[in-house]
């Protein structure tokens, strides 16, 4: 995970795997990449699992107030261009049980569906939502996908915490910009940009 974090998961409940994208299949912006990335995950867990997925900015998917999945992106570039970007996606499928540190935090679609779901099936609709995703949002994020992102994501309206130049901020997040960042307005009225990074959202994982 970020910052060194552990994922854990028992063996044969979780659906973990990695993503290799060359330059050439990637957007314009590789940044955009983890927003379609957690698009494609958040329709698929709605459409194989029948659970209420939803995105907590940039990636994260959530069921409820409790994590399901994450996502962690990292790449290899030169100066002037970007030679690829490998997409690392966890989930917690058919997790039965959680740690008593942990179970205010993450749930899994076995619990939050209340069934069993398919790992194979759900492989097969992310990779299929991603392809498609990328495809459509080569050039730069449409309109179509700014609309159902902005529609899936928990982050939006809420209370959220950041960090800026090593002072902690905290506002409420009004939008997602055409470029995927994140605007917030500060109680003092002035709006503040967040390109990437943690932001804590109130609610969410017991913030």
């Amino acid at each position: 995970g970020r910052l060194g974090r552990t994922w854990d998961s028992p063996a044969g409940t979780g659906l973990w795997f990695t993503v290799l994208l060359r330059a050439g299949s990637l957007p314009l912006r590789p940044t955009a990449t983890t927003l379609l990335a957690g698009l494609a995950v958040c329709g698929a867990v709605r459409s194989v699992s029948g659970c209420d997925a939803a995105i907590k900015w940039p990636n994260d998917i959530v069921a409820g107030t409790r994590k399901v999945c994450g996502i962690l992106a990292e790449m290899s570039a030169e100066i002037d261009r970007v030679e690829f970007m490998v997409v690392g996606i966890g989930i917690n499928v058919n997790t039965a049980s959680f740690p008593e540190g942990l179970r205010e935090k993450a749930t899994s679609l076995l619990l939050a569906s209340g069934k069993p779901v398919r790992r194979v099936a759900l492989l097969q609709e992310i990779l299929r939502r991603f392809e498609a995703l990328l495809k459509a949002n080569a050039a730069a994020l449409t309109p179509e996908f700014l609309k159902e992102y902005t529609r899936r994501c928990v982050t939006l309206g809420r209370r959220v915490g950041f960090r800026r130049g090593g002072r902690k901020l905290s506002g409420t997040a009004e939008k997602i910009t055409p470029r995927g960042e994140l605007v917030v307005r500060l109680p003092d009225g002035r709006r503040e940009t967040v390109f990437s990074g943690e932001v804590s959202v109130q609610g969410i994982y017991g913030e």
